[in-house]
């Protein structure tokens, strides 16, 4: 197999779970950089991606943020690509989740937005480049599409009862997916980081089958079954073990994807 691209997730599979890239993988990721296209799919907001994505010193490379629904450069910040949902639709399931007592986020053009603050909260600052903005009431009624909305629930039991609702209420018209920790990310039908990575592809010139990913979560799942070769670190979620080609032996803590990276591309590091 020919290889010209290569993805890889962050949170869980690049990083490290202190947040931090070692040396290893940085050397390993800029050596593949000089062989092979690198673009960074995450779940994370645009400015949070681009903070670490500027570490590795690769240049104005393609970010694949928001699960898909962005695609920014990482130096220049220029969007190749943004999807929203429909503000209409938000304002029904943030209706939803205040009836029902869910702590939602709304991010609107790369802002967390509340309606106050929550101790909940707490748990999502590792993933933040930027403090949440408090909207008062006027969080429930959006002007401007979300670009994606995150339901924060800690027990399992209950976040997956209120993914079941709102599949059978809203599944036709988004997407739904767990990105790991305790979060459940809603975005509009069709946005995926496979859907965003086949569109770099046709931009240039590079079919799936000479693609490889790494990733470590549901919302790697639609890039893992798409590339030619895909790997899910050792301590992955069982959705991405499913959905990759092959399990790597070491975890993200490991440095898993710079060792197979190495091993693919015949790097002397």
């Amino acid at each position: 197999m020919h290889i010209r691209l290569i993805a890889v997730d962050l949170d869980g599979t690049l990083l490290h779970d202190d947040m931090t890239i070692s040396e290893y993988s940085r050397n390993v990721i800029r050596r593949a950089a000089e062989k092979v296209r690198i673009v960074v799919a995450t779940g994370r907001m645009f400015d949070s991606a681009r903070e670490k994505v500027q570490k590795l010193g690769l240049g104005d490379i393609p970010i694949i943020c928001y699960t898909g629904a962005w695609i920014g450069l990482a130096e220049s910040g220029r969007l190749l690509h943004k999807d929203g949902i429909p503000a209409n639709l938000a304002e029904k399931i943030l209706g939803d989740g205040r009836r029902f007592g869910w702590l939602i986020q709304s991010y609107v053009e790369d802002e967390i937005c509340l309606p106050s603050p929550s101790a909940a909260e707490a748990d999502c600052r590792k993933y933040r480049a930027k403090e949440a903005k408090y909207l008062g009431e006027a969080f429930y009624h959006p002007e401007t599409d979300p670009t994606r909305l995150i339901i924060v629930e800690a027990d399992t039991g209950k976040r997956e009862q209120i993914r079941i609702y709102l599949e059978k209420r809203y599944g036709s018209q988004v997407e739904m997916v767990y990105p790991g920790d305790i979060f459940l990310d809603i975005h509009r039908k069709g946005v995926s980081k496979a859907n965003a990575l086949h569109e770099l592809g046709e931009l240039w010139g590079i079919t799936p089958q000479e693609m490889v990913s790494f990733g470590n979560t549901e919302n790697d799942a639609s890039m893992l079954r798409m590339t030619g070769l895909s790997y899910a670190v050792a301590n992955s979620e069982i959705e991405a073990k499913k959905a990759a080609k092959d399990i790597l032996p070491l975890t993200n803590n490991e440095d898993g994807p710079a060792h197979k990276i190495q091993e693919l591309l015949s790097l002397d590091i």
